[in-house]
């Protein structure tokens, strides 16, 4: 297995496990995991060409750009909103988000508009959250604006790519924005023996 399969794969680790324990009451941070897990997973798969399917990979990519970053924002944004705590809500806002996505990208040819939605997201939780001396979120947003940057200007070294920056800075915002979410009680994670 390469590199490139490897952080994909850890990626997607790191996004199924939040997606997994993050707090019941924050469903969509949990779904836009989902969905950033989703598409690191059909990456480490395509990376590893254990079965390659570039299409799916690009399409389920461009669905985290548009729709699991923006939800990971208004988690953080607006953690107190319908949309942050109540799941149909969630759910209401990730179709629409992704028909436009889908609208926008492919039927329209604006191929910018995923790359724009995801940088404007991680760009919302380090603000919202450097307003409110969040330092956790903040930092984690940051992680996320530097590992977009550091992929769309195409940084690169003698041992990583920018895919490869992406995928190490967006698990390390991800693992961040769950220390994050740990504040947002919910259904415990672990239950007392007994209980």
């Amino acid at each position: 297995m390469n590199w490139a399969a490897f952080l994909d794969g850890l990626l997607g680790v790191v996004a199924f496990g939040i997606a997994w324990r993050a707090p019941r009451s924050l469903p969509a941070l949990r779904l836009g995991c989902f969905i950033l897990g989703t598409a690191a997973v059909l990456g480490a798969l395509k990376f590893s060409a254990l079965l390659p399917l570039p299409s799916w990979h690009q399409f389920v990519s461009m669905l985290g750009a548009g729709v699991g970053l923006p939800l990971l924002a208004v988690s953080v944004v607006l953690p107190e909103s319908a949309v942050a705590r109540q799941r149909r809500f969630a759910w209401i806002l990730a179709v629409v988000m992704a028909v436009a996505c889908v609208l926008i990208s492919l039927v329209a040819q604006i191929k910018l508009w995923p790359s724009v939605c995801a940088l404007l997201a991680a760009t919302a939780i380090l603000i919202a959250s450097t307003t409110r001396k969040d330092w956790l979120a903040a930092t984690a947003g940051l992680c996320l604006l530097l590992a977009l940057l550091a992929f769309a200007v195409k940084v690169e070294t003698a041992s990583l790519r920018p895919g490869e920056f992406l995928h190490m800075g967006m698990a390390l915002g991800l693992l961040l924005l769950w220390r994050w979410s740990g504040r947002y009680p919910g259904e415990t994670q672990s239950r007392p023996s007994g209980s």
